[in-house]
């Protein structure tokens, strides 16, 4: 299709089928799939799939796919020229039901995402950073020092990090920028880039396998820049289900989540054993039932057996199955 002076809606067209056919994963030239698979390109798919349908909720609300996809994409209009391939955007976002938003719109830029737990000392925020390379920002939650706001969108500020940098460049098919796992993670030297295809797979394993359907209504309870919050977010987001978020007091509180998963009727859950564990406790002494729930999904720690054994007696979710996916996924 070709332009001219005299039909300059076809200027427009033409950008908006090109934006399009990048955003599904579609090469506009060739009209076949691109080689590549990337978790932006998934929430694109999913949201032009779903786009009324509720894709988020918190306390202050709802979001629906449609309504975070714009967003995402204004972050991502936002963010061009300043950031790209090889490059890493910091995430500094409440669990919130636009956080994922912003972990999309760095994504579509191309650049790799180093999420920021706001709770974190600045110290350890500036080490990760400039370990990273992170030129720019995008923070619901202030800014650091010398910082530079330059625009606003969603509740987000995008800012610029002074010229500190080291320079650092990452892989195409780097995702996140996760803090290292285990010990204190101030002390690491480095972060551990996260491939897209690390967090799909994870995804393309375990959903199929619960049968997991539109109607679902996920949990999501852990930090971003964690790995079990990576796959617990973009396991429902990226299948047209909805997530609802745990804020930190309730996460904290096992009475209190037992009391959101009865009221938001959550059907899966991913938790920790150990936090697991107070949850099933506080379920068994509040007699909380969680007659919704259809499986939970327990990894990264060794599973309390004893703990498992009580949830069952106490019947607090009679159709829920309970899961291993610390590997290969187990019924347990």
């Amino acid at each position: 299709m070709n332009a001219t002076p005299d039909h300059p809606e076809l200027d427009q067209l033409t950008a908006d089928l090109a934006a399009l056919h990048g955003r599904i994963g579609l090469d506009p030239a060739a009209g076949r799939p691109a080689r590549q698979d990337r978790i932006d390109i998934r929430f694109a798919a999913a949201a032009a799939r779903h786009p009324a349908r509720v894709c988020t909720r918190d306390t202050t609300g709802q979001s629906t796919y449609l309504e975070l996809d714009w967003l995402a994409d204004d972050i991502a209009r936002r963010l061009s020229g300043r950031t790209g391939p090889g490059s890493a955007v910091a995430v500094r976002a409440r669990r919130s039901r636009t956080a994922p938003a912003a972990v999309v719109g760095a994504m579509r830029t191309g650049a790799a995402v180093l999420p920021l737990e706001p709770g974190h000392n600045a110290g350890l925020q500036e080490h990760l950073m400039r370990d990273a390379g992170v030129e720019m920002v995008i923070s619901d939650s202030g800014l650091l020092r010398d910082e530079i706001p330059l625009a606003k969108t969603g509740g987000f500020v995008i800012a610029a990090r002074p010229e500190t940098a080291t320079g650092r460049t990452t892989g195409p098919d780097t995702a996140f920028l996760a803090l290292p796992a285990g010990g204190d993670p101030g002390r690491a030297l480095t972060v551990r880039p996260v491939p897209h295809r690390d967090v799909l797979a994870w995804v393309d394993a375990v959903v199929p396998m619960l049968e997991s359907r539109p109607d679902d209504v996920w949990t999501y309870f852990h930090s971003l820049s964690l790995d079990l919050g990576m796959r617990e977010i973009w396991a429902p987001l990226l299948r047209g289900a909805h997530a609802v978020v745990v804020d930190r007091d309730t996460a904290g509180d096992a009475r209190a989540f037992a009391r959101l998963l009865a009221e938001h009727q959550v059907t899966v859950v991913t938790q920790l054993p150990s936090a697991f564990a107070r949850l099933a406790a506080a379920a068994r002494a509040s007699r909380t039932g969680l007659p919704a729930l259809r499986h939970v999904l327990l990894c990264d720690e060794p599973v309390d057996t004893a703990a498992l054994a009580e949830w069952r007696d106490a019947r607090t979710a009679p159709q829920a199955l309970v899961w291993d996916v610390s590997g290969p996924p187990t019924v347990l």
